[in-house]
């Protein structure tokens, strides 16, 4: 039989899965929400004051997207896989898109279905570390190439992109470049205004910004982008095509006010922060993986730095690891992670991988008796 994983060491709970939704939000962030609910009128739709007060709340949102995170046009989602699907859909892609066998099915689900239809060929890159390098993705595009999509972070291995060198290489050669920022943003704190050829930032609300659920944006600076949902949009009411004009033309149907109000207090509070939170979220992960490292069995996908330590121990399914660390309330993810490519690339389709991701605030469990709670007969 195999033994207790955690010998029911633990009293409290650790959350430690940031990377699905960051547990921690800023009061900040509920007093918005809340100030929202109580004065709910629908923004763009009507002249009177409620309803004025609700797109005031949204176009401060908007500018705060501008002032703080990087200068577009800014369109809002419930999620980056929304603004994703927005992006490369909408931009009329063709020829070959260029990604890796890293990303998140929200990336290569939608492009996959552009080449099922035959718009696209797609060239994946697999990388040697963690995430796509430069050289690796330099070397995978061809004068055929119309798009690059990458993410910035990697959600299964925290591996970062130097999205600045892609950047500067799509623009010299006229590519898209489409970024998936639904892990690094409030992580990286890149500085997107001052990076070179970004047509698209795709982000969502509720990780490492700090906001509610049901949030997110596209930040565009490519040219025409087709409308992925039609409907009323509050403007041009008397045509019966939708319009393409931002940001209306690409926000049908009634905006989620409370949500959006919260994203934009979520970005102004990890903004402010956000040194601290990188340090000490730099700081527990590298003592994390360090302290797993130590742990015979144990196989590490992460160097460790990203607020990302993905592990395996032994051939034990990782389903069963994070089962066994759940009814001792340390609370991580398991299996796939929508990242199938990523899996084959590592050899762990069957297995999966157990994932822990850090907010600054993690609580983290006790390692000098971690070890003897891996006690597998396997």
């Amino acid at each position: 039989m195999r033994g207790n994983i955690l010998c029911g060491l633990f009293n409290k709970e650790f959350y430690l899965d940031n990377s699905a939704t960051t547990k921690f939000k800023p009061p900040s962030v509920t007093a918005a929400v809340t100030n929202a609910l109580k004065d709910s009128a629908n923004p763009g739709r009507s002249g009177h004051n409620a309803a004025v007060r609700a797109a005031l709340a949204v176009e401060n949102a908007r500018d705060t997207v501008n002032s703080l995170v990087g200068n577009g046009n800014v369109v809002f989602t419930k999620n980056a896989t929304e603004a994703l699907n927005l992006a490369i859909f909408g931009s009329g892609l063709s020829g070959e898109a260029v990604t890796s066998v890293m990303e998140h099915n929200s990336v290569l689900r939608p492009l996959n279905h552009l080449s099922k239809l035959g718009k696209i060929a797609i060239k994946y890159v697999a990388p040697k570390g963690y995430a796509a390098s430069f050289e690796e993705v330099k070397n995978a595009i061809t004068k055929n190439t119309s798009a690059v999509v990458l993410a910035e972070q990697t959600n299964l291995t925290g591996g970062v992109t130097d999205i600045e060198k892609i950047g500067e290489y799509c623009l010299e050669r006229g590519i898209k470049f489409i970024i998936d920022g639904a892990q690094s943003l409030g992580h990286t704190f890149a500085e997107y205004d001052k990076i070179k050829g970004i047509t698209a930032l795709c982000a969502s609300g509720h990780k490492g910004l700090h906001a509610p659920q049901g949030t997110g944006f596209l930040l565009w600076r490519g040219g025409k982008l087709a409308p992925l949902i039609h409907g009323g949009t509050g403007t041009e009411g008397i045509k019966l095509l939708q319009p393409e004009t931002f940001p209306e033309g690409y926000e049908s149907g009634t905006l989620n006010t409370p949500g959006i109000a919260g994203l934009a207090e979520g970005i102004k509070w990890t903004y402010k922060n956000k040194n601290e939170i990188a340090a000490k979220i730099t700081e527990k992960s590298l003592f994390i993986a360090a302290e797993l490292s130590k742990i015979e069995g144990i196989k590490l996908y992460s160097d460790g730095k990203s607020g990302v330590i993905s592990f395996n121990y032994k051939d034990v399914p990782s389903t069963e690891i994070a089962d066994r660390l759940n009814s001792n309330s340390i609370f991580v993810r398991s299996g796939i992670h929508c990242a199938p490519l990523a899996h084959k690339h590592l050899n762990t389709l069957e297995q999966g991988i157990v994932r822990i991701s850090l907010d600054f605030n993690s609580a983290i469990p006790h390692f000098d008796k971690f070890s003897e709670c891996f006690n597998y007969t396997v």
